[in-house]
């Protein structure tokens, strides 16, 4: 199962967002899934390797004062989850849409949050939200020779000792192809996709921005907008791959720290 929830919440007071809020975010799936299956919390937290969810920023509308955002108690927030495992699925589902006691107040950098609502309709979110399967994504790709996708959070690729800081398709579908191989039940050759890639696809299109992503004392850099990528290949196979990849990027997110708000990505029409 595939799956991308949206968290709606409800400041109890109004009150600053810290510098880790990414991290806290991370923190609060994992106490939600360890309400229902605490091996799986445990497992998840430990695991060194692609970890089979991501989460968002908190993202709303925010006060200024001075160099802080602060949330207010009568705007409605939200955080995006997305799993991609069975089991992190089951156990997040659950908690999230059918343990009604888990709508008590949650914290968010020491603060008290009210949950108002989860959201998994793609026609109600502007198409963050929704529920999906591997087979799905399969059955129902297109071979579209040109794709767009929307950075939406600010994201980087790690290259050596540097962040590279624009979306190379060998980076992006780079990320998909290995994120992919390393949860679905089919895996597809590594080698031979990121080939296809270097010889048949290019960045044709963008409008792209840099943002600053605070985590504690340091910082990331990362990029935000739009990029159109064409596929000079004729051969269906490779078309149907790249745009199998692409859908899969609404689930998988881009490039790293896609656990702690960075990379929220989707494919959108043309």
């Amino acid at each position: 199962m595939l799956a991308s929830f949206l968290v709606m919440l409800r400041p109890r007071q109004a009150a600053p967002i810290g510098r880790n809020t990414g991290r806290s975010l991370h923190a609060l799936l994992l106490n939600m899934i360890r309400q229902v299956d605490p091996a799986l919390a445990e497992a998840l937290h430990a695991e060194a390797r692609v970890k089979p969810f991501t989460v968002s920023m908190l993202q709303g509308r925010f006060s200024e004062r001075g160099r802080r955002r602060w949330v207010r108690p009568e705007e409605v927030y939200r955080v995006r989850y997305t799993v991609l495992s069975d089991a992190v699925s089951t156990a997040l589902g659950y908690i999230l849409m059918e343990k009604q006691t888990y709508r008590e107040p949650v914290m968010i950098d020491g603060e008290r949050y009210e949950i108002v609502d989860i959201v998994t309709d793609a026609a109600a979110s502007d198409g963050w939200a929704g529920l999906s399967s591997f087979e799905t994504l399969m059955e129902e790709c297109d071979a579209l020779a040109k794709i767009r996708l929307e950075f939406a959070s600010p994201t980087t690729f790690r290259q050596g000792d540097v962040n590279l800081l624009f979306p190379l398709p060998e980076s992006v579908f780079g990320s998909y192809v290995r994120r992919w191989n390393a949860v679905a039940p089919l895996e597809f050759d590594q080698a031979k996709t990121l080939d296809a890639v270097a010889t048949w696809v290019v960045a044709e299109r963008y409008d792209l921005a840099t943002r600053v992503v605070p985590y504690g004392a340091a910082q990331y850099n990362g990029f935000v907008g739009y990029c159109e990528y064409r596929i000079f290949s004729e051969d269906t196979e490779t078309l149907r791959l790249l745009n199998l990849l692409a859908d899969f990027a609404l689930f998988a997110g881009t490039g790293q720290k896609t656990t702690q708000g960075m990379g929220q990505t989707r494919r959108v029409a043309l």
